[in-house]
Protein backbone atom coordinates (compact mmCIF):
# COMPACT_ATOMS: atom_id res chain seq x y z
CA UNK A 1 0.00 0.00 0.00
CA UNK A 2 1.31 3.51 -1.03
CA UNK A 3 0.97 6.40 1.02
CA UNK A 4 -0.14 9.19 -1.18
CA UNK A 5 1.67 12.91 -0.90
CA UNK A 6 -0.64 14.25 1.36
CA UNK A 7 -0.30 11.20 4.17
CA UNK A 8 3.41 11.09 3.36
CA UNK A 9 3.58 14.70 4.75
CA UNK A 10 1.37 14.48 7.18
CA UNK A 11 3.18 11.68 8.80
CA UNK A 12 6.28 13.33 8.34
CA UNK A 13 5.42 15.63 11.75
CA UNK A 14 5.77 12.86 13.97
CA UNK A 15 9.36 11.60 13.05
CA UNK A 16 11.32 12.69 15.82
CA UNK A 17 14.47 14.77 16.04
CA UNK A 18 17.30 13.54 15.75
CA UNK A 19 19.75 14.21 19.13
CA UNK A 20 22.47 16.64 18.24
CA UNK A 21 25.44 14.65 19.87
CA UNK A 22 28.75 13.42 18.54
CA UNK A 23 29.40 10.02 17.50
CA UNK A 24 31.82 9.79 20.57
CA UNK A 25 29.00 10.89 23.30
CA UNK A 26 26.11 8.54 21.86
CA UNK A 27 25.30 5.37 23.28
CA UNK A 28 25.50 1.89 22.36
CA UNK A 29 22.09 0.88 22.22
CA UNK A 30 21.11 -3.16 21.98
CA UNK A 31 17.47 -3.31 21.18
CA UNK A 32 16.63 -6.84 21.42
CA UNK A 33 17.88 -8.82 24.75
CA UNK A 34 15.44 -11.50 26.77
CA UNK A 35 15.23 -11.77 29.92
CA UNK A 36 13.67 -13.54 33.26
CA UNK A 37 11.54 -16.37 33.68
CA UNK A 38 9.38 -17.99 31.15
CA UNK A 39 6.04 -20.90 31.23
CA UNK A 40 8.01 -23.34 29.55
CA UNK A 41 10.93 -26.29 30.35
CA UNK A 42 11.54 -27.37 26.84
CA UNK A 43 14.58 -25.24 26.74
CA UNK A 44 16.45 -22.06 27.75
CA UNK A 45 15.05 -19.88 26.03
CA UNK A 46 11.62 -20.76 27.75
CA UNK A 47 12.47 -21.14 30.78
CA UNK A 48 15.23 -18.75 32.39
CA UNK A 49 17.52 -16.26 30.95
CA UNK A 50 19.47 -14.80 33.24
CA UNK A 51 19.88 -10.55 33.10
CA UNK A 52 23.30 -11.43 34.66
CA UNK A 53 24.79 -13.20 31.69
CA UNK A 54 23.63 -9.97 29.38
CA UNK A 55 25.22 -7.76 31.58
CA UNK A 56 28.27 -9.26 31.78
CA UNK A 57 28.37 -9.23 28.09
CA UNK A 58 28.18 -5.84 27.73
CA UNK A 59 30.58 -4.65 30.01
CA UNK A 60 32.98 -6.90 27.70
CA UNK A 61 31.79 -5.74 24.51
CA UNK A 62 31.38 -2.23 25.40
CA UNK A 63 27.83 -1.55 25.25
CA UNK A 64 26.18 1.14 27.62
CA UNK A 65 22.38 -0.08 27.38
CA UNK A 66 20.17 -3.12 26.86
CA UNK A 67 16.98 -3.00 25.76
CA UNK A 68 14.69 -6.02 28.05
CA UNK A 69 11.73 -7.92 28.26
CA UNK A 70 9.90 -11.37 29.29
CA UNK A 71 10.91 -14.50 27.27
CA UNK A 72 8.05 -15.96 26.05
CA UNK A 73 4.88 -16.46 28.65
CA UNK A 74 0.93 -17.43 28.30
CA UNK A 75 0.33 -14.02 29.89
CA UNK A 76 2.96 -10.99 30.79
CA UNK A 77 1.70 -9.35 34.17
CA UNK A 78 4.16 -10.54 36.46
CA UNK A 79 6.97 -11.32 33.68
CA UNK A 80 6.50 -7.77 32.74
CA UNK A 81 7.14 -6.94 36.68
CA UNK A 82 9.99 -8.83 36.78
CA UNK A 83 11.89 -6.82 34.18
CA UNK A 84 10.90 -3.49 35.77
CA UNK A 85 12.40 -5.38 39.10
CA UNK A 86 15.71 -6.06 36.69
CA UNK A 87 15.73 -2.39 35.47
CA UNK A 88 15.67 -1.07 38.79
CA UNK A 89 18.14 -3.56 40.24
CA UNK A 90 21.12 -3.04 37.62
CA UNK A 91 20.14 0.57 36.46
CA UNK A 92 20.63 2.23 34.42
CA UNK A 93 22.17 -0.69 32.47
CA UNK A 94 19.06 -1.49 31.35
CA UNK A 95 15.50 -0.28 29.98
CA UNK A 96 12.62 -2.66 29.97
CA UNK A 97 9.65 -3.10 27.40
CA UNK A 98 6.57 -4.74 28.88
CA UNK A 99 5.29 -7.90 26.45
CA UNK A 100 1.62 -8.91 25.90
CA UNK A 101 -0.56 -11.68 23.90
CA UNK A 102 -3.39 -10.33 22.65
CA UNK A 103 -5.11 -13.87 22.79
CA UNK A 104 -4.67 -14.94 26.10
CA UNK A 105 -4.92 -10.89 27.69
CA UNK A 106 -7.86 -9.69 25.66
CA UNK A 107 -9.98 -7.16 27.45
CA UNK A 108 -6.94 -6.55 30.07
CA UNK A 109 -3.90 -5.21 28.05
CA UNK A 110 -4.50 -1.43 27.85
CA UNK A 111 -5.42 -1.35 31.42
CA UNK A 112 -2.26 -3.17 32.15
CA UNK A 113 -0.29 -1.53 29.86
CA UNK A 114 -0.84 1.80 31.56
CA UNK A 115 0.27 0.85 34.87
CA UNK A 116 3.76 -0.73 33.36
CA UNK A 117 4.25 2.64 31.74
CA UNK A 118 3.14 4.67 34.44
CA UNK A 119 3.92 2.99 37.61
CA UNK A 120 6.72 0.46 36.81
CA UNK A 121 8.62 2.98 34.48
CA UNK A 122 8.56 0.46 31.28
CA UNK A 123 9.09 2.04 28.05
CA UNK A 124 7.90 0.17 25.12
CA UNK A 125 6.20 -2.64 24.04
CA UNK A 126 7.34 -6.45 22.21
CA UNK A 127 4.74 -8.56 20.23
CA UNK A 128 5.30 -11.64 18.78
CA UNK A 129 1.66 -11.53 17.36
CA UNK A 130 -0.18 -8.74 15.16
CA UNK A 131 -1.77 -6.02 17.49
CA UNK A 132 -4.94 -5.47 17.66
CA UNK A 133 -6.92 -1.88 18.06
CA UNK A 134 -6.98 -2.53 21.83
CA UNK A 135 -3.02 -2.26 22.19
CA UNK A 136 -2.10 0.03 19.43
CA UNK A 137 -4.53 2.57 21.18
CA UNK A 138 -3.12 2.35 24.36
CA UNK A 139 0.39 2.15 22.92
CA UNK A 140 -0.43 5.40 20.92
CA UNK A 141 -1.73 7.43 23.81
CA UNK A 142 1.28 6.16 26.10
CA UNK A 143 3.66 7.36 23.10
CA UNK A 144 5.86 4.22 23.23
CA UNK A 145 7.73 2.20 20.61
CA UNK A 146 6.49 -1.32 19.58
CA UNK A 147 9.35 -4.18 18.38
CA UNK A 148 7.44 -6.30 16.48
CA UNK A 149 8.85 -10.05 15.29
CA UNK A 150 5.74 -10.38 12.45
CA UNK A 151 4.40 -13.91 12.57
CA UNK A 152 4.15 -14.32 9.07
CA UNK A 153 5.23 -11.54 6.63
CA UNK A 154 6.63 -7.94 6.67
CA UNK A 155 3.78 -7.22 4.99
CA UNK A 156 1.72 -6.77 8.24
CA UNK A 157 3.49 -3.82 8.77
CA UNK A 158 1.87 -2.10 6.02
CA UNK A 159 -1.83 -1.16 7.44
CA UNK A 160 -0.52 -0.85 10.91
CA UNK A 161 2.27 1.45 10.15
CA UNK A 162 -0.73 3.85 7.87
CA UNK A 163 -3.46 3.53 10.61
CA UNK A 164 -1.24 4.52 13.54
CA UNK A 165 1.60 7.13 12.28
CA UNK A 166 1.81 8.57 15.72
CA UNK A 167 3.37 4.79 16.53
CA UNK A 168 6.73 3.87 15.93
CA UNK A 169 6.98 0.33 15.43
CA UNK A 170 10.58 -1.39 14.91
CA UNK A 171 11.08 -4.67 12.74
CA UNK A 172 12.84 -7.27 14.20
CA UNK A 173 15.09 -9.13 12.59
CA UNK A 174 15.47 -7.28 10.01
CA UNK A 175 12.30 -8.76 8.76
CA UNK A 176 13.12 -12.58 8.95
CA UNK A 177 14.98 -14.41 12.04
CA UNK A 178 18.20 -15.75 10.36
CA UNK A 179 17.50 -14.98 7.26
CA UNK A 180 15.33 -18.30 6.30
CA UNK A 181 13.86 -15.86 3.27
CA UNK A 182 15.71 -12.94 2.56
CA UNK A 183 13.12 -11.55 0.41
CA UNK A 184 11.55 -10.20 3.47
CA UNK A 185 14.62 -8.19 4.14
CA UNK A 186 13.45 -6.55 1.24
CA UNK A 187 10.33 -6.21 2.21
CA UNK A 188 11.38 -5.02 5.38
CA UNK A 189 14.20 -2.17 3.69
CA UNK A 190 10.89 -1.22 1.80
CA UNK A 191 8.75 -0.54 4.36
CA UNK A 192 11.20 1.48 6.72
CA UNK A 193 12.14 3.57 3.43
CA UNK A 194 8.14 4.01 2.91
CA UNK A 195 6.93 5.28 5.93
CA UNK A 196 8.46 7.39 8.55
CA UNK A 197 7.54 5.52 11.78
CA UNK A 198 8.90 2.52 10.84
CA UNK A 199 12.36 0.94 11.87
CA UNK A 200 14.15 -2.09 11.94
CA UNK A 201 16.77 -4.00 14.11
CA UNK A 202 19.53 -6.25 12.53
CA UNK A 203 19.63 -9.43 14.90
CA UNK A 204 20.01 -12.42 13.75
CA UNK A 205 20.41 -11.53 10.07
CA UNK A 206 23.04 -13.98 8.69
CA UNK A 207 22.44 -13.27 4.77
CA UNK A 208 25.00 -9.87 4.94
CA UNK A 209 24.18 -8.49 1.53
CA UNK A 210 20.99 -7.55 3.20
CA UNK A 211 22.43 -6.16 6.38
CA UNK A 212 24.76 -4.14 3.65
CA UNK A 213 21.71 -3.13 2.28
CA UNK A 214 20.03 -2.17 4.70
CA UNK A 215 23.22 0.12 6.33
CA UNK A 216 23.45 1.54 2.81
CA UNK A 217 19.85 2.08 2.13
CA UNK A 218 18.05 3.31 5.78
CA UNK A 219 20.81 4.13 7.96
CA UNK A 220 18.63 6.25 9.69
CA UNK A 221 16.18 3.80 10.41
CA UNK A 222 18.56 0.75 11.17
CA UNK A 223 19.22 -0.27 14.67
CA UNK A 224 21.95 -2.89 16.18
CA UNK A 225 19.85 -5.85 17.91
CA UNK A 226 21.20 -9.16 19.43
CA UNK A 227 18.23 -11.33 20.47
CA UNK A 228 20.46 -11.81 23.43
CA UNK A 229 21.37 -13.74 25.44
CA UNK A 230 20.96 -16.52 23.29
CA UNK A 231 22.17 -14.42 20.63
CA UNK A 232 25.69 -13.16 22.02
CA UNK A 233 25.63 -9.18 21.86
CA UNK A 234 29.38 -9.20 20.81
CA UNK A 235 29.10 -10.96 17.80
CA UNK A 236 26.20 -9.07 16.88
CA UNK A 237 27.63 -5.79 17.95
CA UNK A 238 30.87 -6.57 15.60
CA UNK A 239 28.57 -7.36 12.57
CA UNK A 240 27.44 -3.77 12.41
CA UNK A 241 31.21 -2.98 13.42
CA UNK A 242 32.55 -4.53 10.63
CA UNK A 243 30.09 -2.76 8.10
CA UNK A 244 32.69 0.15 8.33
CA UNK A 245 30.50 2.52 8.40
CA UNK A 246 31.04 6.47 8.59
CA UNK A 247 31.46 7.33 12.03
CA UNK A 248 28.12 9.23 12.47
CA UNK A 249 25.91 6.87 10.50
CA UNK A 250 27.56 3.92 12.51
CA UNK A 251 26.98 6.02 15.54
CA UNK A 252 23.31 5.96 14.46
CA UNK A 253 22.68 2.03 13.88
CA UNK A 254 24.31 1.75 17.54
CA UNK A 255 22.43 3.78 19.65
CA UNK A 256 21.03 7.09 17.70
CA UNK A 257 18.04 5.70 15.91
CA UNK A 258 16.89 4.03 18.68
CA UNK A 259 17.92 7.17 21.34
CA UNK A 260 15.31 9.26 18.69
CA UNK A 261 11.97 7.24 19.35
CA UNK A 262 12.77 6.57 23.34
CA UNK A 263 9.68 8.27 24.98
CA UNK A 264 11.29 11.74 26.90
CA UNK A 265 13.25 10.63 29.90
CA UNK A 266 14.19 7.72 29.68
CA UNK A 267 17.91 8.13 29.42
Amino acid sequence: MDLSRREFVASMSTLPVMPSLSPAKMLIIDAHVHAGHGTGITHESSTFLDPELTLARMADGGIDRSIIFPCDNYEYEKPNQEIAEYCHRYAPKFIGYAKHDPVTEKGRIAAMLKHEVNELGLRGLKLHVHPNREILDAVAELGIPIIYHPPKTVADFHMIARTYPQVNFIIAHLGNWSSEDPWEHVAAIDIARRYPNVYTEASGVQARTYLEMAAKEIPDKLMFGSDGPETDCRVELYKIRSLKLPPQQEAQVLGGNMMRILPKGTL
